[in-house]
Formats: C-alpha cells, structure tokens, sequence
C-alpha cells in the first residue's frame, strides 16, 4: 500500500534511474531493450537478472525475485517501504510532504522514536563510562582488554550503570513514556516496578548500515549471579523490538561493509571483532548472542565474495564452525575457516601473538570442505577397516554439499590416499548419497523451486481456476498497460470482478480507475499496491517477453479464449440439461466469430 501519494511516487521514479541504482550492486550489460546482469539475490554463474529501464523493472529468471526500484532499495538495503521512499527522496533531492496521505504507516513514526530513543541511550552509556566516576569501572575493564581510547569511540561504547532506574529517568526526562521505554527494549517492568534494562554493563552499540542504533550488547561487571531469584547472565543482548532482529543483523556489519568487497570475517563475540579491527583487520563482524541464520548469510554475501569464519577453537566452537558452514552453504555462498593456534579465540590470540600472527593466520585459513573432514578425521581410527567404513561414510555426506564436480573428485582423491580405500568404492558411496537426495527430490520435490518456476503460489492462483484462464488474463492485463487503447475494450467486455483471482481483481481494478480518472498508468506504480508474494507475482506479469505480431488480432484472440474457457469450465460443474444446452449454444456463437 503506497503511504505517499501516487504523484510524489512519480517524481521520486522519474528522478531515480533503475539502471543507474542497481549498476551499484550489479554489473549490467545491454541486452536487447533491457540490461542483464548475475542476480545479486541468489548464486549464479549465467545472468538471469534482467532490468527494464522503460518499466522501471527488475526480475529474476532464476529466482523469481521481482518489482520496482521501492521493492530493490528495500531488499537489498534491509529497509521498509517508508525508509525506502525516504532514501530514494533524498538521493535526488526531492522534498517529501511533511503530512503524506491518510494511511501513512504509523509504525515508521513509532520506529523513529526507537532509533532515536536508542541514540539517547547510546550517548548516555558513552558520557557515563567516558566522563562519569559511575562508568569509572566499565573504563578500567576496557583499559585491561587493551581497547585504546580512539577505538572507544569508533564504536561507541559505554556503560551502564549499576543503578535501577538511571536510564530510565534520563528518557523520561527527554520526553518518552513508560511504554515507549519498555516497548524499545530500554527497560522491563517487574512487580509493577520499572527496572533499567541493562544494569552494571559494559556496553557495546548495535548500529544498523544506516548508521541508526537499533540495540545493544552488554557483559555484567564481574561474575554472572542471582539476585532475587533472578538469574543475572554474565553476557545481554536487547530483546527483539520493532527496529532489532537478531536473526537480521551483525554487529560492525556497518563499518565492515566499507572495507574488502572480497571477504568478511566472522567471529562470534563483540571483543573479538573490537580486537581484530583495532589491529587493523576492519572487515569484521559477529553475529547478535545466537548463532549464524540464513538471513544473517545472505546480508553477508552483499558485502564480500567468501567469508572467513574465525570461531572459538574449543569443542562447541568447532561445531558452531561446521553449522555456520552449512549454513552458508545453503544459501550459495563460499566460506574458509581460520584456524588458530594456541589461542581460544581471535581475541587472546592478538593479545598473544600480535597483529601480524593473526594477518597471516587469516592468510591460511582452510577451506570449509577440508576444516569439516579434518574434523571427522579425529573421530576414527583409519587403522581398522571399521574405521576407514565409517569415516568415507560421513566424508561423502560432507561432499554431496559441494556443487563443483572437479572439487569433488579432488577430495575423492584425497581420501582414497588418506585411508588407502579405492576411490571407485568412495565415488560409489558418494554416488549413494546423491542417488538418494534425488529420489527424494523426486518424491516430495523442491518447494522453492516449484515456486519459482510458476511465478504464483496457492495464495494468488486457486487451485480451482484453470491455467489457461490465468494465463490468458496476464497476457491481456499486460497488454492493456502497454497499449492504452486497449483498455475501454477489455473494461466493457470484462468488469474487474470477473476475473479470476483476487490479485487479477485488485490489479485491474486499479488500471480500470487510473484510466477512468485520465492518470498515468506505469508498471512500476502499480506493483507499489501490492505486498508480500504478489510483488513478485505481478511484477513478474509486467516482464512479459514475448511478442505479438498483430495487437488487435492478440487481444480479441484473449477475450475469446477467457470467455471459452470460463463456458467450459461452466459446463463441466454444471447438471442442468437445460443450462448446459444454453452454455453449448453460447459456445458456437463464440466459435462463429471472428471466422
């Protein structure tokens, strides 16, 4: 639903080149009428993203991601529709109207006092532990880390302190209501009592791309304990708000993203990313007290082309390592492991052995497929054959990830050599595992691929409703937005409520009234009606590719196979004799046209 009005959506269009914007995340080439390029929303080696600067368009053929410039800021940038017109706006210097139309979504304005209820408390944490004698302690356990003063302020850190309300009063002083400071995660009510929080903390900012603090982070001065029968963990992350997911963001992903367009670290602790990027590693980040998710991978694979994951070296280290390798994995990208010696984590392992030590550990860092199989190698003895069986069992499960053929043959080689069992019997296992996959592909097949491939889901396309009746409507609404003319035709043949689904209703009803009321009728304008799978459904309507010869011919040819098909349709579900005799006689009449 657009929360501006459809004019200043136009300006904000005609200012913001589609090719122009997306050229900075994916490198184009002119292709006919449109531009293509690899799709920067999935793993690809051949392009299938196509963009349309004369329907200010994209889409993907391999993914089936699609919409207009509003629908890539937001995908790309992690932004909702309102802090995408807003970024667009400012981008071409356009004003937006202080007072949008009735509609305007209520939850950006209730987001704004978040962000700026965070930016508070993130400069009271930073005076506390900076200028206070309170945040004297917070200073000292900085100092004992080695966190120099310059880095202090690079990241905003802070303090909070040991006191039951004191953030809480300062924001009450600023303006901000009981609710408000508990619905930002800033405080928690307990026996009717309002409770800071974060409490006798160091303080570590969550700072989202925009620069905009959405969370924070805070370890407990001294020793994790229980106060009141309320157990005080040693490390505390702000709860989910409006404005912070864990699952959807990284700590110092804002300042890595400046860095190397080739590789990112990941480690696992806000110290251990403050010590790598104080030893002049920037191209750091951590995940938010949980461990990696899908969407955490993907904002990642924006930013770089691998990721180095430099996770602590003990038993739960090593399996957070191989399950963030899955993860990332599953989601196209390509990661390495840095292994260090000696050390816990990146951050010891500094203090030990310095900056240079820790440059040339990443330098070596292994690849994901060998960490995993030197991992399964300490689990058997390859001195019994039992040993060897199982072993070349769950190395081949860990090579049925790899996508490349050469890869996997090199590997094949490698445990052939390692384990003195012919390769031929370790292909064939191998050849087992992915015999299987595929039978259970073929069995319960591939969800997402079934919904890329139709480009619709249950939710647009009733089941009931037949393909051709559905795909001759998308020919004719496409049709109708290319060629103005065509539009009284189709409306006085066909109200928009006969058409056959609710998305086909919605759509062109819209066109019917834009026409009505003598406005420009643009693709890109329309998908803004539209949320969720319908974007990508109607924008993918939009790109239609194929060419009709004869447009009059084409159009009365649709509204002749619509109404056929829906007297078929009619007569298949219908008992009547004397209605079925009359849906037959309306089918010769249709046949005789035309001829």
């Amino acid at each position: 639903m657009p929360y501006y009005p459809d004019d200043v959506i136009n300006e904000i269009f005609a200012e913001n080149d589609i090719i122009d914007y997306v050229s900075r995340y994916v490198k184009l080439k002119k292709t006919g009428k449109d531009y293509s390029g690899l799709c920067p929303f999935h793993k690809e080696k051949s392009p299938s993203f196509h963009v349309s600067r004369e329907k200010q368009l994209y889409h993907c053929f391999g993914c089936g991601a699609s919409g207009n410039l509003i629908q890539f800021v937001m995908k790309s940038e992690g932004l909702d529709f309102v802090e995408a017109i807003k970024l667009l706006a400012e981008r071409a210097g356009i004003t937006l109207p202080e007072n949008p139309e009735d509609g305007m979504d209520v939850s950006h304005e209730y987001k704004k006092k978040i962000y700026e209820m965070n930016r508070i408390a993130a400069r009271f944490y930073y005076e506390t532990l900076t200028k206070s004698p309170e945040g004297k302690i917070g200073y000292e356990y900085f100092v004992e880390r080695m966190i120099k003063p310059n880095t202090i302020v690079v990241y905003g850190l802070g303090y909070a302190p040991d006191k039951n309300n004191a953030l809480f009063l300062h924001l009450k002083d600023k303006g901000y209501s009981d609710k408000e400071i508990i619905d930002g995660g800033l405080a928690v009510e307990r026996n009717n009592k309002i409770y800071d929080k974060f409490r006798n903390r160091v303080m570590f900012p969550i700072i989202d791309l925009r620069g905009n603090v959405i969370g924070f982070g805070g370890r407990i001065m001294g020793q994790a304990s229980e106060q009141n029968g309320y157990k005080i963990p040693k490390y505390l992350n702000s709860a989910e708000t409006a404005v912070f997911n864990k699952g959807r963001n990284l700590f110092s992903l804002n300042l890595a993203k400046k860095s190397s367009p080739y590789s990112i670290i990941l480690v696992e602790g806000y110290m251990d990313v403050i010590s790598v990027y104080q030893a002049g590693i920037k191209n750091v980040v951590a995940t938010l007290g949980t461990a990696l998710t899908e969407n955490q991978a993907k904002l990642l694979m924006k930013y770089c082309s691998e990721i180095l994951i430099c996770y602590d070296s003990d038993e739960a280290g090593q399996k957070a390592t191989i399950r963030a390798i899955e993860i990332i994995n599953s989601v196209g990208g390509h990661s390495r492991v840095i292994k260090l010696k000696g050390a816990k984590d990146p951050d010891e392992y500094i203090k030990a052995n310095g900056a240079a030590q820790f440059y040339k550990a990443v330098s070596e860092a292994v690849a994901s497929t060998q960490f995993r199989l030197g991992i399964l190698r300490t689990k058997y003895s390859l001195d019994s054959p039992e040993g060897k069986s199982l072993y070349v069992k769950e190395a081949v499960t860990v090579l049925q990830s790899i996508p490349d053929a050469v890869e996997v043959d090199a590997y094949i080689n490698r445990i052939s050599d390692e384990t003195n069992v012919n390769r031929d019997a370790i292909y064939s296992e191998y050849s087992k595992i992915i015999s299987a996959n595929a039978k259970r592909n073929i069995l319960f097949g591939d969800r997402n691929e079934l919904k890329q491939d139709t480009g619709s889901n249950e939710s647009i396309i009733p089941v009931d409703v037949p393909p051709m009746i559905v795909s001759a409507e998308k020919k004719l609404i496409y049709l109708m937005v290319e060629n103005k003319k065509f539009i009284s035709e189709v409306q006085n043949t066909f109200p928009a409520e006969e058409f056959s689904t609710e998305t086909h209703k919605k759509l062109v009803k819209l066109i019917y009234d834009l026409k009505n009321e003598n406005k420009n009728i643009e693709p890109s304008v329309l998908v803004n009606a539209f949320e969720g799978d319908e974007i990508n459904y109607v924008s993918n309507l939009f790109y239609n590719l194929e060419e009709y010869k004869d447009l009059n011919k084409t159009v009365s040819e649709l509204i002749k196979n619509i109404k056929t098909e829906k007297i078929k349709n009619q007569m298949m579900n219908e008992k009547n004799p004397e209605v079925i005799s009359e849906l037959i006689k309306q089918l010769s009449e249709l046949s005789a046209e035309n001829k």
